[in-house]
């Protein structure tokens, strides 16, 4: 299976118009939990959907 990098995936379809250099996120960053139970997060996801 071929695997896309996402941002590299991202930045081809949005290239950046400054110069600015994007830092690497280090490999244990986590985001943090939203804490919304599933039912709520697919609620405002359909929501957002329409």
């Amino acid at each position: 299976m071929n695997h896309i990098n996402t941002a590299t995936a991202v930045a081809a379809a949005k290239p950046r118009d400054d110069d600015k250099v994007v830092g690497r996120v280090a490999g244990s960053w986590k985001p943090f939990p939203c804490l919304l139970t599933r039912r709520e997060l697919r609620a405002l996801i359909a929501e957002q959907l329409g």
